[in-house]
């Protein structure tokens, strides 16, 4: 009975992990929306549903701890497990901080009386990252090393981007000085992308780890 009790804690943390992932991923994708959109009243629902992901990420933390306390002896599999769990919750909860940023750039830049036109480089950059989090999620599923691994290649394409998109934006900036506001818009925006491909990186070097029990380095 105890031990039942026990499996079925174990796969509840995976069935909220998920949960969590597909909040995430819906929060991006509608950010990169607003992004393409510039529609701030979009912008200011995401922010205010920012409190949702962070509420869940806070609950499963509160189960992760409840596992291990009333669980004892724990085994070395689903301790890893746990541990794991633990810490993608953190890199999705910390994603979707960066989907929050982006909305609220987007607010911003839209109440301004100048704009920059997003290049066109951004939308691959935001595909990118939203591609890394939806493959972060497959290895998670099938505890795929292989899987995960794949990251790197297109976290090395989305740092290139960044270098390409922050030298457009500051040579706009310059060619205008009343655009540098716009401009840091832009780059924030950039910056939040970039790191929302590295905490996928990060998710993945998480499965590597769960599924190998070996740690390493994917960026």
């Amino acid at each position: 009975m105890v031990r039942e009790r026990y499996i079925r804690q174990i796969s509840a943390l995976r069935e909220d992990l998920l949960r969590m992932f597909s909040m995430v991923e819906q929060q991006l994708l509608r950010a990169i929306r607003c992004l393409e959109t510039w529609d701030s009243t979009a912008a200011a629902q995401i922010i205010n549903d920012d409190r949702q992901i962070d509420d869940a990420w806070r609950a499963l933390e509160e189960s992760v701890i409840h596992v291990l306390a009333t669980q004892q002896p724990v085994v070395a599999s689903d301790l890893r497990l746990t541990s794991v769990v633990s810490a993608i919750a953190s890199e999705l909860e910390r994603i979707g901080d960066y989907a929050n940023s982006i909305a609220k750039r987007v607010r911003r830049a839209s109440r301004r009386a100048v704009f920059i036109p997003p290049p066109p480089q951004i939308h691959e950059m935001a595909q990118l990252a939203l591609q890394m989090l939806n493959t972060s999620l497959e290895a998670f599923l099938r505890q795929d090393a292989d899987l995960a691994r794949s990251l790197t290649a297109h976290d090395e394409r989305v740092d290139e981007l960044e270098d390409t998109l922050r030298e457009l934006i500051i040579a706009e900036a310059r060619q205008d000085p009343d655009r540098f506001e716009a401009a840091l818009d832009l780059l924030d925006m950039v910056h939040a992308l970039e790191r929302t491909a590295d905490r996928a990186t990060n998710i993945g070097e998480r499965v590597i780890y769960l599924a190998t029990n070996s740690q390493t380095t994917l960026n």
